[in-house]
């Protein structure tokens, strides 16, 4: 991990990997806007690399390799673009795949496919179709129909969901004939889970219990989904550090009462990461949670010193390697501000409340609360349209409960697997996901919530101002005070016009 005693650029400490995952971001982006307006950003970038060069804050090595991960990026999420809208199966064909998702919907089902083949050729990509045909997860397909691609917007939040999930093609078939076959590994392992969850918990509780372990909130009731949304709450099902973080903790615990050094406990914890990633589905929070946890087991195993900055520029430029297109995808981009928010801010104003004799306990939470909602603050109203002003006070007891929620039914899930009497058990931490969707309920009944649209340009400045004020800044305090004192008096004007 990289120090963070390097050199200095005005205001801030020079931290290279912070460096590259900006320009690989910027190069990404510069697929969303037109040529002139990508050519100005490509320039501007140069530009800053020459002036860290002149400055002699960087060697031409690393001015150059900054340059070429800015046309890396762009190149990557070009060829990306291309691949996905512009590449594969299209017109009428006889397709053979296997079903791995099925949704009834009335007398219809919505079906998604993998393995997709046709004419003795594969395709990557999954494939989506309605059918009146009754399908189970786990048959072996065969189809024929009109097959199109689904053109990736980078506009659309479902879009970027369809892409995150891998669903590539649809189908409108003429004919479908379905054979029984095995479902997915995954599939077996998360349907066996939560059907022990229901059993001993119940429906409502269960469904709230498999969705905290794999993010899947498909079978929660509709209105304890939209409750916990109203309330910005939702989080806890978005498999992340809070789930990554408990896990790792939990399981370091566990190798260290079994006295094995920290040097060979990444070795275990790494692959059980990787399988925990395969069963919610890769997702892009799990992925940079896992990639953070590992790099801090290493560190600590290794004696080095652990850069949350540098981690969390590290993790991005791997994901964005593999698929640059993420980065216009919701859950990415709220994954990487609200830790960028948590590593940033948490500590100040922590030490803020210190100051003002708020207990111990209380600033940390209300630190980690405020941070998150800080930094998701623009996001959450270009999303949701909207912002809860009680979601930030209720965090500070569904954050702490959820961890407990989680860690108590992961050990009384593995425990009634193996030994079905501690059901008792499992039943018993039901109780607090229930405790946890009432207490939302009630809290989405006050309505305290704030509307406002913020522009592109607002945005930028509001995230400057965070960028200005955060730990990473070495402005004097008093100069950090001001700005921010001045940044959040015209934001609390704008929420309340």
């Amino acid at each position: 991990m990289e120090s963070a005693k390097e050199g200095a650029i005005k205001l801030y400490n020079l931290r290279y990997l912070p460096l590259f995952a900006a320009y690989l971001i910027l190069g990404i982006f510069c697929i969303k806007l037109s040529y002139w307006v990508a050519a100005i950003v490509g320039v501007v970038a140069v530009l800053f690399s020459l002036a860290l060069l002149f400055s002699k804050s960087v060697k031409w090595g690393v001015a150059l390799a900054l340059m070429l991960t800015f046309c890396l990026g762009f190149g990557l999420s070009a060829l990306e673009l291309h691949l996905r809208n512009d590449v594969g199966l299209s017109g009428n064909a006889q397709v053979t795949c296997r079903a791995i998702e099925v949704e009834q919907q009335g007398e219809y089902y919505v079906v998604t496919a993998d393995e997709l083949k046709s004419g003795g050729t594969y395709y990557g990509g999954k494939i989506t179709f309605i059918t009146q045909e009754k399908i189970a997860v786990g048959d072996d397909l065969t189809i024929r129909g009109e097959v199109s691609i689904q053109k990736l917007s980078l506009e659309s939040t479902y879009s970027a969901l369809e892409y995150r999930k891998g669903a590539k093609y649809e189908i409108t078939p003429s004919e479908v004939a379905a054979k029984e076959g095995t479902p997915p590994v995954d599939y077996t392992i998360k349907e066996k889970v939560r059907s022990v969850l229901v059993r001993e918990q119940g429906e409502r509780a269960g469904a709230f219990s498999y969705a905290m372990l794999f993010g899947d909130t498909e079978y929660m009731e509709s209105t304890d989904k939209s409750a916990m949304r109203e309330v910005g709450v939702a989080h806890v099902f978005a498999v992340s550090g809070l789930h990554v973080g408990v896990l790792a903790a939990a399981l370091l615990f566990l190798l260290r009462k079994l006295r094995l050094k920290d040097k060979y406990n990444v070795f275990i914890i790494l692959p059980l990461f990787g399988f925990y990633a395969y069963l919610v589905g890769f997702s892009p929070s799990v992925l940079r949670a896992s990639f953070m946890a590992t790099l801090a087991l290493a560190a600590s195993a290794l004696g080095e010193r652990y850069d949350d900055l540098s981690a969390i520029s590290l993790a991005a430029v791997l994901i964005l390697l593999v698929r640059p297109l993420w980065l216009f995808d919701v859950s990415f981009i709220m994954s990487f501000l609200a830790v960028l928010g948590i590593a940033s801010l948490a500590s100040p104003i922590e030490k803020a409340l210190l100051r003002k004799r708020v207990n111990k306990k209380l600033a940390s939470g209300l630190a980690f609360s405020l941070s998150v909602t800080v930094a998701l603050l623009p996001v959450m109203t270009v999303v949701f349209g909207k912002i809860s002003i009680a979601g930030v006070l209720l965090n500070l007891v569904v954050i702490p409960l959820a961890a407990v929620a989680y860690i108590l039914n992961l050990a009384a899930l593995l425990l009634t697997l193996m030994i079905p009497s501690f059901g008792a058990v499992l039943h018993a931490v039901g109780y607090i996901p229930l405790f946890l969707v009432e207490l939302s309920k009630k809290t989405a009944d006050l309505r305290l919530t704030l509307h406002y649209d913020f522009s592109a340009a607002e945005i930028l400045a509001y995230y400057a101002v965070l960028l200005f004020v955060g730990k990473y800044s070495l402005a004097k305090k008093k100069v950090k005070l001001i700005v921010g004192g001045m940044g959040g008096g015209v934001l609390l004007l704008l929420l309340l016009l």
